[in-house]
């Protein structure tokens, strides 16, 4: 594993400090991120402070508190940049495999002019290709259809609980299954979702067929697409079919509460708590869904539905026949999700646009709590996701995606 040399741009930009065999951190990264988190606000501030927070946890860290080497005369010892590369080149003496690893173009063209290795560092981004989708699609000929129905076996490397889309050499879909290690490959599930709350609500694709499979079968159902791609109203109508019908006691509803991103807060609500959190997004998205404040607030007063900001998840108790509901859960960071994850002892629900919608900004996938508990819980028994492709609302929101 390499030895590096960082800069603040490194660490402001989620890089994931365990690649590294050991990371040579200059005291003056520690003073530009220190004044970051005093004297900046909003998505400065939140780098910064986790940029700390990685370096704490982190145990391949050497600080370096001074240097000796004497910067050209062109070059200030007042700008933090030239510090740093004054650091760098005094630790690629004593250390040949080290090399500085810095995003600012500027550094490293600096850097190349004092002869110090370098490699430039890119952001690690999550491609949207680059995410497990929980289904593979293949094209199948007559024959290889038939191969497969008299010998159905997993040679398209299948996890446990991915779903398998079947289309034939035209691209109209001929079937879908879902497989598991223990039944090999079985039907899917997709009876329409039926609920005095909700008229009927039947799959439009076969993408929500697969959602209502995974909600019908697995015990955690993670659901990411665009926004009108139904994953909360087919979230919240299998949710109130099961409570109709006395299999959940009530479904707990997990929010976080942070402003659209670029947007300020509103200030304080009148009311109580629950009038509060009715008057935030979470209200808007309940009674969008349900049609009626009146009905949101009576399932509340019932004890059917619990709303729950994500900060208050550690006093909460949850039994086995409840539902945990987290929506807009692509503002979840990997810490919290795991919280709510520990506090489950039945259904989870997760779902978010993971793609599009951060509101909080996270580079790095594994502090986003939706991208971690993909990548962990994939392939175990337990988990399914689907990655809804289709949005049913007006044309004018695929032109907005253009924007």
């Amino acid at each position: 594993m390499q030895e590096v040399i960082l800069d603040t741009n490194c660490l402001m930009n989620g890089i994931d400090l365990s690649l590294y065999s050991k990371v040579f951190i200059p005291i003056t990264i520690l003073e530009e991120l220190d004044k970051i988190k005093t004297n900046c606000e909003g998505e400065k501030n939140y780098k910064a402070r986790k940029a700390i927070q990685a370096l704490e946890k982190a145990d391949n860290i050497e600080y370096k508190l001074d240097y000796s080497y004497s910067l050209p005369l062109w070059m200030s010892k007042d700008v933090p940049d030239n510090r740093i590369l004054g650091y760098a080149k005094e630790i690629c003496v004593c250390n040949p495999n080290a090399k500085l690893l810095s995003g600012d173009i500027n550094v490293l063209c600096k850097a190349k002019a004092l002869d110090i290795p370098y490699e430039k560092f890119e952001d690690n981004k999550a491609s949207p290709d680059d995410l497990y989708k929980g289904y593979k699609e293949v094209t199948m000929s007559e024959y290889d259809m038939g191969v497969h129905y008299q010998c159905p076996t997993n040679k398209f490397g299948l996890l446990d609980n991915e779903f398998l889309i079947i289309k034939d050499e035209t691209g109209e879909i001929i079937d879908k299954q879902r497989w598991t290690e223990a039944k090999g490959f079985t039907p899917l599930s997709t009876r329409a979702l039926k609920s005095v709350y909700f008229s009927d609500v039947k799959p439009r694709d076969v993408y929500q067929m697969m959602t209502i499979d995974s909600l019908n079968n697995t015990d955690i159902t993670l659901l990411f697409g665009k926004s009108g791609s139904a994953k909360t109203l087919l979230s919240l109508a299998w949710i109130m079919q099961n409570i109709q019908n006395g299999k959940l006691g009530k479904a707990v509803i997990i929010y976080n509460g942070v402003p659209l991103k670029n947007n300020e807060k509103q200030g304080y609500y009148p009311g109580d708590r629950i009038q509060k959190i009715l008057q935030g997004g979470l209200g808007g998205i309940l009674v969008s869904k349900f049609g009626d404040i009146t009905v949101v607030e009576s399932l509340i007063a019932q004890g059917k539905l619990l709303l729950i900001p994500s900060s208050e998840i550690r006093g909460i108790e949850i039994s086995e026949n409840d539902c945990i509901f987290v929506t807009e859960a692509q503002n979840i960071d990997t810490y919290t999700m795991k919280t709510i994850i520990q506090r489950a002892k039945g259904k989870v629900i997760i779902e978010g646009d993971i793609l599009e919608q951060q509101d909080i900004r996270i580079n790095n996938p594994n502090e986003n709590g939706m991208m971690r508990t993909i990548d962990i819980f994939k392939g175990s028994e337990y988990f399914s996701c689907v990655k809804l492709k289709n949005r049913y609302r007006h044309p004018m929101g695929d032109l907005a995606d253009k924007m």
